[in-house]
């Protein structure tokens, strides 16, 4: 059976009268499927690009202090943001592989569990509010820099209930592949945020003129707008029904400690990750003001690249957990080497951009009269974004089968190795000696490093296992425990 026939298909079946109709779903492989899946990631992420991308340009015109101000700010929340938000990508794997096993019930848990985990991350995120401006003091950087970049990060931990929301309704529909649902929203979120960022860090239309915490604000304000309707297309829309989603609302200890242990080190892994990003900010903004401002231009530029190797991370994570789940093991690499094949285009004709046009992408975001300053700057850092993206694709799209198989430790043990043991300490080292661009280099070794390392354990069998749901006795609709269980 095509996965056409499968759970999204049959509306006006109940979810129990369905799954008795099928026999097993059959996960379709082809480039057509692929592309259905990753091309509205793809829009998706481009959008999520272009809000960053439009907020550099807004903010830019300000200043470079307000544009290194945002960059540091952006960078230093989202590095402890990503810890939580790298979390919720656990419901992507276990929505894929319910919904490739027919496990409808499996689908349905996934959804509440991932919210109650949500619940408790702004706990958290509400504790360490208060302390977040202190933090910027540590890296030393231009005074007026730190204050303001302290204010933009506390408005973005404090609009983290959009954030939970998105992260868990987006991932949801991910794992089911109807990944152009939440394509039609992020437009709708890319022109609310513009729309918001123009009122408020310029201060049109009778608007407070907030400068660069504006766009913090139109990020926030955005996200929650936006969070909210997805959501409610899945519990008010026919998936309500399809799945019977308010019949599995009982919260399930077991059940939610097997989430978290695929889960946790998704997150621990991204937070990691974002924390030598960090680190390395925090450097560069040591050599100065406009080394921060062209970091945070040329890191927007390359955002271009780097969400389109996202966006096939995710296709590789649905396509994967699907196929597992609906036990077809030996065509899990085949959807890689295919999902890869696709990147390459892209890589290529993002890398042509970067290496032709280096001086009309930083026009785009400096202010005239500073743009002389920046552009010699950038123009070799564009060129060691160009070496970096061929690497960073495979370790996307790896990472991104990794996690479809639930196989998520490894991936989180070879990013602290190498952020923490590789990644910054050479950037402490050499940063001060050799300046900016070899900053950037280290961090060229460092997506190196963790790429050798994830093509290492892709080479094995290990990873190709699946998380299978067990039927209880007693009327028990869901088993609340997951185990591994081999495919095949």
């Amino acid at each position: 059976m095509s996965i056409e026939s499968g759970p999204l298909a049959d509306e006006g079946e109940t979810e129990g009268a369905a799954l008795a109709a099928r026999g097993p779903v059959r996960i379709d492989t082809g480039y057509r499927r692929i592309l259905r899946v990753t091309s509205p990631v793809l829009v998706t992420q481009l959008s999520y690009t272009a809000m960053g991308v439009i907020d550099t340009m807004m903010v830019g015109q300000l200043g470079v202090v307000e544009l290194g101000a945002v960059g540091l700010g952006n960078l230093l929340s989202w590095w402890f943001l990503s810890l939580f938000f790298g979390m919720l990508a656990g419901v992507n794997t276990f929505v894929a592989q319910s919904y490739g096993a027919e496990d409808g019930d499996g689908v349905a848990a996934t959804l509440w569990h991932g919210l109650y985990m949500g619940l408790g991350m702004l706990a958290i995120i509400a504790c360490v509010w208060p302390f977040a401006p202190s933090i910027f003091a540590l890296t030393g950087a231009d005074a007026e820099m730190i204050a303001l970049a302290g204010s933009y990060s506390q408005v973005r931990l404090g609009g983290a209930l959009g954030l939970v929301i998105l992260g868990v309704s987006d991932n949801f529909y991910r794992g089911l592949g109807r990944t152009d649902v939440p394509m039609f929203c992020a437009f709708g979120q890319l022109t609310l945020n513009c729309g918001i960022n123009y009122l408020l860090i310029f201060g049109k239309f009778g608007f407070p003129q907030l400068g660069a915490v504006g766009a913090a604000w139109g990020t926030v304000i955005a996200q929650l707008i936006i969070g909210l309707t997805l959501l409610s297309t899945i519990l008010l829309g026919r998936l309500r029904s399809e799945y019977r989603l308010f019949a599995h609302l009982r919260f399930r200890p077991a059940f939610a400690l097997s989430m978290l242990r695929v889960s946790a080190p998704i997150g621990v892994q991204v937070f990691m990750e974002m924390g030598g990003i960090s680190v390395f900010s925090a450097v560069v903004a040591r050599l100065g003001t406009v080394e921060m401002a062209v970091t945070n231009a040329v890191i927007q530029a390359w955002s271009l690249a780097f969400m389109s190797a996202y966006a096939l991370s995710v296709g590789a994570t649905t396509l994967t957990g699907q196929c597992l789940g609906a036990g077809q093991k030996d065509e899990v690499r085949l959807v890689v080497r295919r999902v890869m094949f696709v990147g390459l285009g892209l890589m290529t004709l993002t890398g042509t951009l970067y290496i032709g046009f280096p001086e009309q992408i930083i026009e785009v975001f400096g202010k005239e009269g500073e743009l002389s300053g920046m552009i010699s700057y950038a123009r070799p850092l564009l060129t060691v974004v160009v070496v970096c993206l061929f690497f960073d694709l495979r370790l996307n799209v790896l990472a991104g089968a990794l996690r479809g198989a639930g196989d998520t430790t490894y991936a989180m043990v070879v990013t602290i190795a190498s952020a923490w043991l590789i990644f910054v300490p050479l950037t402490l080292y050499t940063t001060p000696r050799w300046g900016l661009l070899a900053a950037w280099w280290c961090l060229v070794l460092h997506v190196a490093v963790m790429t050798l390392l994830l093509e290492v354990r892709y080479r094995g069998q290990k990873w190709l296992r699946r998380l299978a749901t067990e039927e209880v006795l007693e009327g028990e609709p869901l088993a609340p425990q997951l185990k591994e269980e081999p495919v095949g």
